[in-house]
Parts: C-alpha cells; sequence; structure tokens
C-alpha cells in the first residue's frame, strides 16, 4: 500500500475543496486552477494502481488546515447575505465545526472520539441555526422541493407542477422523483425539506466512520467540515444524499451485505440522473458486478416508473431534455465557461473527452478494491463536472464525498470476505 498515494489524494482533495469554496461555486481562474490540478493529482493516482495506505496525522493536516483556513478566510456574509447576531452566530458555530474536525483528524483514541461526538453536536447546531435563522433561501431549488414534498400529500405529478415565488426555474423538476420522496417527510413534520439534507450529511459521516478502522475513522470528519458547509445546508442542493447513499453502499459491501448495496445504487440511480455514468464501474468491479449493477438499474426503473407512467413526456422534457438544452454559463465553475469567456463555445465533445479519459485510467490501472472503486467513481464524477456546462458549487460535492469514501474504505485494506476492524 502506497503512503504516497494517499497523500496525493488528500491532497487533490483539497485542492476540489480550495477550489469549489473560493468563489461560491461560481467562475475564477484561480480557483478553476485548483480544481483542474486537483483533477490531474487524482488522475496520476488512480492511474498508479496504487492501493492507499491509512494516512497519518501528517497527511491529515492538510486538509484539516484548509477546513479551517477558509471558514476563517472565507466567512459565511459572502454568500448567506444576513447581517448582526444572526450571521455572528453562524460564523462562530462554523469555525467551531472546522476545529472540531481537525481536532478529530489530528489526535487518536479516547480523545479524538470525545472531540467526534462534540463535532457532530455543533455540525447539527450550526446546520439548524442556519435552517432557522434563513426560513427562505431565495433558490429555485429550495422552491421546488418544498411545493413537490407537499404536492405528494395531493397527488400532484412534480413534472406537471409550477412553482411560485420561484427565483429561477418555473415549471421543471430536474431531478429523479426519489429525491422529493426521501426529503418530504423532513417537509410534513420539520416544515423544510433542509433538515432531511442536513440529517443526509450528518448519515453520511456517520456511516462513512463506520466504514474505516481505527487508524481511517477519523477522515470521515471531512464530510461535515467541508469548505461551503453551510451554504450547501442553506441552499438545499440534494448532493448530500448521493453522498449518503454511496457510504451505505461501500459500508455494505464491506460489511458482505450486497443487497443493501443494490438497494444503495437504486437510490442513488432514481434520485440524480448523471450517476448512470457510474453503471460501467460498478459493472466491472469484482466486489459488486454485473448481476448487481443490472438489480440496481431494474430497482431504479421500478422507482420511478409510476411518475413515468403517469406522464411520459413532460418526465422526459424535465428530467432529460431540459437539462441537455442548458447552454454554456460564463459564470460557471467549468472548463466550457473558460472557453466561453475566450469567444470560443464548445459541445459535448469536451466532456466526453474527460470522461473517457477518467474511465481508461479507472478501468485500466485502478485496483479491484473498495477504496479503488471510489476512487475511479470520484475521478468519473470529477471529470463529468469540470466538461459540464453549467457546473457550480454543488456539483463538485459528489467527488468530494467519494474521496473521503475512498480514503475510509482503502485504509481498511478490505476485500470481499475479509474482516475488519471498528472504529468503536
Amino acid at each position: 500500500m502506497s503512503r504516497a498515494a494517499t497523500a496525493t489524494l488528500l491532497v487533490a482533495w483539497s485542492l476540489l475543496a480550495i477550489g469549489d469554496s473560493a468563489h461560491a461555486g461560481y467562475y475564477n481562474s484561480a480557483a478553476l486552477g485548483c480544481l483542474a490540478i486537483g483533477f490531474l493529482f487524482a488522475l496520476l493516482v488512480v492511474g498508479s494502481g496504487a492501493e492507499l495506505a491509512v494516512a497519518n496525522r501528517t497527511m491529515l493536516a492538510v486538509p484539516a488546515a484548509v477546513c479551517v483556513v477558509e471558514a476563517v478566510v472565507e466567512p459565511t456574509r459572502r454568500y448567506l447575505y444576513l447581517h448582526g447576531p444572526d450571521l455572528h452566530a453562524i460564523e462562530v458555530l462554523t469555525v467551531l465545526t472546522a476545529v472540531l474536525g481537525a481536532g478529530v483528524l489530528l489526535t487518536t483514541g479516547r480523545v479524538s472520539r470525545l472531540v467526534w461526538w462534540a463535532l457532530l453536536a455543533a455540525a447539527t447546531a450550526t446546520g439548524i441555526v442556519t435552517i432557522v435563522v434563513i426560513n427562505n433561501p431565495g433558490i429555485d431549488v429550495w422552491e421546488l422541493l418544498q411545493q413537490s414534498s407537499t404536492g405528494l400529500v395531493h397527488g400532484d405529478d412534480m413534472y406537471r407542477q409550477h412553482w411560485s415565488d420561484s427565483t429561477g426555474l418555473q415549471a421543471v423538476y430536474p431531478y429523479l422523483p426519489i429525491t422529493t420522496v426521501i426529503l418530504a417527510p423532513f417537509r410534513w413534520l420539520l416544515g423544510d425539506v433542509r433538515y432531511g439534507l442536513l440529517a443526509a450529511l450528518l448519515v453520511a459521516a456517520v456511516v462513512i466512520r463506520r466504514l474505516g478502522t481505527r487508524g481511517s475513522a477519523t477522515v470521515a470528519s471531512l464530510v461535515l467540515i467541508v469548505p461551503g458547509f453551510t451554504l450547501l445546508v442553506n441552499r438545499s442542493w440534494t448532493e448530500p444524499l448521493l453522498i449518503a447513499a454511496f457510504a451505505v453502499l461501500f459500508l455494505a459491501l464491506r460489511a458482505e451485505r450486497p443487497w443493501v448495496a443494490v438497494v444503495a445504487l437504486a437510490f442513488a440511480l432514481a434520485s440524480k440522473q448523471h450517476i448512470v455514468l457510474l453503471l460501467p464501474l460498478f459493472a466491472v468491479w469484482p466486489v459488486f458486478g454485473l448481476r448487481r449493477t443490472a438489480a440496481a438499474c431494474a430497482l431504479a426503473v421500478a422507482a420511478v416508473l409510476p411518475w413515468f407512467i403517469a406522464g411520459p413526456r413532460d418526465m422526459w422534457h424535465d428530467a432529460v431534455r431540459a437539462n441537455l438544452a442548458l447552454g454554456v454559463r460564463t459564470d460557471a465553475l467549468d472548463l466550457p465557461a473558460a472557453f466561453a469567456r475566450h469567444g470560443h463555445v464548445v459541445g459535448f465533445w469536451l466532456v466526453v473527452v474527460l470522461v473517457a479519459i477518467a474511465y481508461a485510467v479507472a478501468l485500466w490501472r485502478a485496483p479491484r478494491t473498495l477504496g479503488g472503486l471510489a476512487a475511479a467513481s470520484a475521478l468519473v464524477m470529477w471529470a463529468f463536472d469540470l466538461g459540464n456546462k453549467q457546473t457550480f458549487f454543488n456539483h463538485y460535492l459528489l467527488p468530494l464525498g467519494l474521496l473521503v469514501i475512498a480514503v475510509a474504505a482503502a485504509e481498511t485494506g478490505v476485500r470481499p470476505g475479509r474482516p475488519s476492524r471498528h472504529p468503536d
């Protein structure tokens, strides 16, 4: 196992986190440079074919420092549009959460476990205060998730609904329906879908901690101290659901519960369209395989089928055509935006080339372990985000989460049938 590979992958994670959060996910040449360099580092790690070793405190000091410094120097006022005591409360909680997360990464034994529980409490408090203080984040994603959740009670078809008071999308539901189905209870019981997304982040962190050994469990704290944590919770982006699903998937494989993993992959597929890009990886990896991949696809199709039967044209328009028809935005944090700023408009060929490179490297060189599968998945998602026409802050959260899973999973050295230790 290679310590150099682990250290390089954590540097890649840090560069991705810096670039993604530097301007709240909007275009900046330096931020895009960080993302591109980080991608090359990740490509090198996967291409080396090396298995990741246990990350020691020296390696973890890099992402720990990034998270703490970002929490201090990139105050939430840049994207929460608050002032006075409300803003100061969120900023203090954000910094406290980052410091506690760094403490989890840099301590060991009983101290690390105690700080871990403090981190969970601080992250929960940060998220809840953010949601309570900002009762309307002013983004179309929140409006459509809120209103589609309410619509489920009345039997409304989300692909035929119109979103009142939306600042963006007015009559398009751009996701797959299970996104709303899983978040709806939080809307019904607590009044806000954002509580569900906060819960997903907490679940993801706890599950990733269980995935690791005593030496690797601490890396799970990165999910809760990733730069822009409050921005993610406030704006109600749905990537936390995907990170939680993949955390459950990899833990299920480690625990030799393959059908739980199948359900987790089906959930991800029925929530966000671009997860289909990961199917070739899961199909060829021995730990999952073609049969289970096919079963996950069948289960995902069954989950979304009622909406397709109810209105095939409406669902196809919102979930497929509307997304494919998106044009290049010069404020997006991706390579097409950089080309557009220099007078060149690129089509789908760029994302195809980048994803093809990621596939080729992953399928050719990545070790056929849990960590190898997670790292390969992160590489493919990262390539897709760099080449896509409208990529913003939330989109890079999935590769960030998958890299954390890769480090945790790889450190166990787990292959099917091999037992491993639990962190507690």
